[in-house]
């Protein structure tokens, strides 16, 4: 925490992490796994079914874990730790004295799974108008402006666009515009060249970032999750121009979130191809991206796209 306030009070923080951190290894004693990682227990059922109870209890401890932040870094960042994925990226440290004031250039901290996503997106985005449907607070944004014409960032919550917003003055954004609007109904009239679908999601692939998220899970919040994530994808489907690109993103590790929500959309859309994602090898599968959190070493993200053909 000192790396990123520079402030004394840093140290208290750190202090309570280490603690948590020291915390993070399970009571032998207690009954199941879900207790001893502090997991909900139909969700590591769930897990165990779908991953084997090796790598359920792999991601455990790693949700347990105290995560790392880093940016993409255009200029300086000597001395600090490399990514495992993206050349540029660079890890701060936990400690000691901050080092962003000895950094050159704009740069916007990420995990580097959606470092890389956004990287993913914005090759796809070169010479395009782009719309970003969920787009605060604004990690793709950062990405896409590199590349795109022009990106329309929306996003439904005017809470999390004054966060855009923030980022926007402090990075000097070009050619992007905030719009505060409901993806399944864009207040839109026009198509662009592509549309990124961010989609909320049950965030199961960032626990670790966002420990309080996994007391959200249920069966229900699971349900509303993949019905809303089917809406988006049919707005946004709609505003993609001829030849232009649909990209779907989520940071969760569900079946019925990332690999579902694919097979629902090619059965419905003989109009849409899908296309291979600019990605390291060992992270794409069928030409979509999936990261799991305990072997990649990143945050846990699923993204695939496609073409439209007609």
């Amino acid at each position: 925490m000192d790396a990123l306030f520079g402030h004394r009070g840093g140290g208290l923080v750190n202090a309570v992490l280490r603690k948590l951190a020291g915390e993070g290894e399970p009571d032998p004693d207690s009954a199941s796994p879900a207790e001893r990682w502090s997991h909900p227990e139909d969700l590591v059922d769930r897990w165990t079914a779908a991953f084997g109870p090796e790598r359920t209890e792999a991601l455990m401890r790693w949700n347990n874990g105290i995560p790392d932040l880093g940016a993409c870094m255009g200029g300086g960042g000597e001395g600090l730790a490399p990514g495992s994925w993206l050349q540029d990226y660079r890890i701060l440290p936990r400690t000691g004295s901050s080092p962003l004031e000895s950094l050159d250039g704009p740069f916007y901290l990420q995990d580097e799974a959606a470092a890389l996503v956004g990287r993913t997106c914005a090759g796809l985005a070169a010479g395009l108008d782009v719309l970003e449907i969920g787009a605060a607070p604004g990690g793709k944004t950062h990405h896409l402006g590199e590349t795109a014409v022009s990106v329309v960032s929306m996003d439904s919550s005017p809470g999390r666009m004054e966060r855009w917003m923030g980022n926007f003055r402090r990075l000097g954004w070009t050619g992007c515009h905030p719009l505060v609007g409901d993806g399944t109904r864009p207040p839109l009239a026009c198509s662009f060249g592509m549309v990124l679908v961010d989609a909320p999601c049950t965030n199961t692939g960032v626990y670790r970032r966002r420990p309080d998220a996994r007391w959200k899970w249920s069966a229900d919040y699971l349900e509303g999750m993949t019905v809303l994530q089917r809406e988006l994808l049919a707005s946004a489907s709609a505003l993609v121009a001829p030849g232009g690109y649909l990209v779907y993103s989520t940071c969760s590790l569900e079946e019925e979130e990332n690999q579902g929500q694919v097979r629902v959309f090619e059965e419905c859309r003989d109009d849409f191809r899908r296309v291979p994602l600019d990605a390291p090898a060992e992270l794409v599968t069928d030409g979509a991206i999936g990261i799991f959190p305990p072997e990649h070493g990143i945050d846990g993200l699923f993204a695939v796209a496609w073409r439209r053909v007609d």
